[in-house]
């Protein structure tokens, strides 16, 4: 295998090989299930998990000129497939949230399929010059825009499925290209408009549409510098902008209140090209990817105040790669042989900024943390275990201290065991000498006792002769 991906809950990882497709998953992480379908190209999971979509640039045979299947990932089934032509671009099917409908741009046509049916939703729908469009990410709804056309202007439009009624909708002159980014939550939709003013300079305008208010207002905002790239905040109603050109760039932050305010200061000559936030909102990392005048360069900020605080920087030469956890508590930044040949491996940092780890792989290709499936928890239950996390904060601390001597107890139980296997061993053996040695005794008493006989031996060692004094 030299490709794969993992499932949107994290329930299969996919590999790619040249008869085809296998997905691993289980407790046991075995194979378990297989797509044949040689020379694979791209391929994709559906967000609800159901679906597995292959496509190769070439056909399955001359009889069969289909190129793309849907299949479904439990039984393996092909549950439709399409010829097309060679793609350079992918996905071409895109799912909304749920897995129950994909879409794509046919001609002048938004194809809608629902699942399982695998049909076409209402037949397709004619829509003059479409461009590109967008599921939200909570909801059954896209956006999508049109291109002008002589006298008619450009639209984006905002549509609710399966009824196909448009929720909202605006016209726009004067424009070059519309990007649509849709925040986490629903909530908001903005729209960033280039436009060629009179002196041939161009502008960026950017649209946001307050989709849960009454009527769906629109407010709009100008931004006088080339705007790189939008990115939101998942979980609030921040986003952050990126502006100047690829050498240069200032990155500044904004809040949706009553009206739209930036927060904080413009952040000046910033070494960076991307924003990545946190799963949990408020964190975020300005990161120079694919980019040597970088350096690498890696900061890290808290926006949750006021004031956008910097709690750390750091460096990851000819990094390639950034991604969070799914808890927002570590960052993985990578530099993979797909982007550079040397220095491969990836860095491991807390989301304050702390490095953890580093390593160099060589060859190393690919980091992808395992996704987690959606909280069964709803907003209103998480709001409620925020405001009441003290009382929640006493009854962990007392489940940690019985966890605790739970512990201890289960330790003092093993020790006393071990011992009294010990004593029972040793008690044993004791018996055992004990009934040799009653052996032994039995032997000795039996046997004739033998008898001894005490020699005194004397031994001649010295003889001396003295003169006896004369006392006369």
């Amino acid at each position: 295998a030299v490709v794969s991906t993992q499932s949107t809950g994290g329930s299969y990882l996919s590999t790619c090989h040249k008869q085809g497709i296998a997905l691993w998953g289980g407790p046991d992480f075995k194979r378990v299930a297989r797509f044949i379908h040689p020379h694979v190209t791209y391929f994709q999971f559906s967000p609800c998990e159901r679906y597995f979509v292959t496509y190769s640039k070439t056909a399955i045979s001359s009889e069969d000129p289909q190129n793309l299947i849907i299949w479904e990932t439990r039984s393996e089934h092909n549950k439709r497939a399409f010829s097309l032509p060679v793609l350079n671009y992918w996905p071409y099917f895109k799912w909304s949230h749920d897995g129950q409908y994909f879409a794509t741009i046919t001609g002048d046509n938004l194809s809608i399929y629902t699942t399982p049916s695998m049909k076409l939703l209402n037949k397709k729908l004619n829509v003059q010059n479409i461009r590109d469009f967008v599921w939200c990410p909570c909801e059954n709804w896209i956006a999508y825009w049109q291109s002008e056309n002589k006298n008619i202007p450009a639209r984006v439009t905002i549509m609710a499925l399966p009824s196909c009624e448009p929720i909202a909708s605006k016209n726009l002159f004067s424009v070059t290209n519309i990007e649509i980014f849709w925040q986490n939550s629903g909530n908001y939709l903005a729209v960033k408009v280039d436009r060629i003013v009179r002196n041939r300079e161009s502008e960026n305008v950017f649209e946001i549409f307050r989709l849960r208010e009454k009527d769906v207002p629109v407010e709009n905002f100008e931004i006088k510098n080339k705007v790189l790239s939008l990115s939101w905040d998942p979980k609030g109603p921040r986003f952050a902008l990126i502006q100047g050109d690829q050498g240069r760039t200032d990155v500044s932050f904004y809040r949706i209140g009553e009206k739209i305010a930036q927060i904080g200061k413009t952040l000046v000559n910033k070494k960076c090209n991307t924003i990545k936030w946190s799963p949990l909102g408020q964190y975020c990392v300005l990161a120079g990817l694919n980019n040597f005048a970088f350096d690498g360069m890696l900061e890290f900020w808290d926006v949750g105040s006021d004031t956008p605080t910097l709690m750390e920087s750091g460096e990851h030469f000819m990094v390639t790669h950034l991604a969070w956890d799914p808890t927002g508590r570590y960052v993985c930044s990578s530099n993979s042989y797909g982007g550079h040949s040397v220095e491969n491996g990836y860095f491991m940092w807390s989301f304050q900024g702390t490095k953890l780890y580093e390593t160099s792989l060589e060859g190393f290709v690919q980091f992808q943390w395992r996704p987690r499936p959606p909280s069964l928890l709803t907003e209103a239950h998480l709001k409620e275990i925020k405001k009441n996390m003290k009382s929640y904060a006493r009854d962990f601390e007392i489940k940690d201290k019985l966890s605790k001597s739970k512990a201890s107890k289960e330790l003092i139980e093993k020790r006393r065991r071990v011992y009294d296997e010990y004593m029972a061993y040793r008690k044993r053996k004791d018996q055992e000498l004990k009934a040799l040695r009653l052996q032994y005794e039995e032997v000795r008493s039996d046997s004739v006792e033998e008898e001894y006989v005490e020699e005194v031996v004397e031994f001649f060692i010295k003889e001396e002769v003295e003169a006896a004094e004369n006392k006369e």
